[in-house]
């Protein structure tokens, strides 16, 4: 089966510029002289409604453009008032190709086992990172005397919160199995 490519190629050489492919992408183009630009690896020109033929930019408006496909060979020739004449900018060509392989998707990666223990030790961590980072500024102002009564008891309730998550360990279902502590808010 044949699909449609749209392949860009510069006037100057025949350069290929791009192409926008739903097939093989292994399209050679050349200048061969004035006016003749030839491509191999297509299958010749895709015809409606699979391509359009093709379109010359409009700085090359003035020119006429003739195509033939012979022996695996797509020539296109161009003139301007019956003389051979280069592109002067670009032509764009929608031309037949081989349909790409179907791509093989690999089954994702197994996700690597991870360690209960290890994920309940970080987890335990970060909240003890939380914890100590509430604790510091009301111990500074209970150290200074200058802790109200409501600083006195969110600092109660933040230590009580991070004596249990140094116990979390003890718990029967530890590792797979833990019952966090509420944070104190």
């Amino acid at each position: 089966m044949t699909t449609r490519a749209a392949i860009n190629i510069l006037g100057s050489t025949g350069a290929i510029i791009d192409i926008a492919s739903l097939g093989v992408s292994t399209l050679e183009a050349r200048r061969e002289s004035v006016g003749i630009y030839q491509l191999k690896g297509t299958k010749g020109m895709a015809k409606a409604p699979e391509g359009w033929g093709y379109v010359v930019n409009q700085m090359d408006n003035d020119k006429k453009v003739a195509i033939t496909f012979v022996n695996e060979l797509l020539e296109v020739s161009v003139t301007l008032d019956g003389e051979p004449a280069d592109l002067q900018h670009s032509l764009t060509l929608h031309v037949a190709v081989d349909e790409l392989p179907p791509q093989v998707v690999p089954e994702p990666a197994p996700l690597p086992a991870t360690d209960p223990a290890q994920e309940a030790q970080a987890q335990s961590s970060q909240l003890r990172a939380i914890a100590d980072y509430a604790i510091t500024p009301l111990q500074d102002a209970v150290d200074i005397d200058e802790a109200t009564e409501e600083d006195a008891a969110q600092l109660k309730a933040w230590k009580k919160y991070r004596v249990a998550l140094n116990r979390v360990t003890e718990q029967a279902g530890y590792p797979e199995t833990i019952d966090w502590p509420a944070v104190p808010y």
